[in-house]
């Protein structure tokens, strides 16, 4: 059989099995289509911002925060390269226990989808360049930090093949971003105190006195690329 007709029979096939599982294959084939162009409207809205003065926020308004700037700035730091790192060697586990569960859902689902295409998105060499608080918000059981972050960093996306699709695996870049740090502290009626047992309203039982840590980490909740 010639390279002409082996062609043309692998078509007959293909079409042939299209057309007797088109009951299954085409429904299937339009939800995942769906799925993906949604998926890349939300991944990509979550990922652009327009640019504006950043400026560090007074240190007045860390008062409710129980640590100063600079501080504040290298436990950020921190978060912000492990998750990137944890990103770029397809870590979900860590991934999940750094930023909420929004934001994984979108991620993870970005990531298997690039995956199903056989690209991967590579992000190495990550150096922040800046890091600026420019706003916070405190309740009685939330922090929000609002921060411009400027990294560095080697990014192209890759063919399992190794073709580059996009970007360069020898060129750096720097880009810059908002990043939405998020800390949950634990309800008042679900958190007793540990010395004596009385409901915690904050930082400091009403009762006894005692310190208290009723608070989780801090998570990333957002990062949108500035443009």
């Amino acid at each position: 059989m010639g390279i002409v007709e082996s062609i043309g029979f692998f078509i007959f096939v293909i079409i042939f099995l299209f057309c007797f599982f088109w009951p299954i294959s085409l429904p299937l084939l339009i939800i995942y289509i769906v799925k993906r162009k949604k998926n890349r409207k939300q991944f990509k809205a979550m990922n652009i911002s327009y640019k504006k003065e950043y400026k560090d926020i007074d240190y007045v308004k860390l008062q409710g925060f129980d640590t100063n700037i600079s501080n504040l700035k290298m436990y950020l730091y921190d978060i912000f390269l492990k998750f990137e790192n944890a990103y770029n060697n397809l870590d979900f586990n860590t991934m999940y226990n750094l930023c909420t569960e929004r934001m994984y859902d979108m991620y993870h689902t970005n990531i298997t989808l690039n995956l199903k295409f056989e690209e991967k998105k590579i992000i190495d060499q990550i150096k922040i360049e800046k890091m600026i608080v420019y706003d916070v918000f405190a309740s009685e059981f939330k922090q929000i930090v609002y921060t411009l972050i400027k990294i560095s960093s080697i990014s192209y996306t890759q063919k399992t093949n190794g073709k580059i699709v996009s970007g360069s695996p020898t060129k750096p870049i720097t880009e810059s971003f908002e990043v939405t740090f998020i800390k949950t502290f634990k309800q008042k009626d679900k958190y007793k105190c540990p010395n004596c047992g009385a409901s915690v309203n904050g930082s400091q039982c009403e009762y006894c006195q005692s310190k208290i840590d009723n608070s989780g980490d801090f998570r990333i909740d957002s990062i949108k690329k500035i443009v």
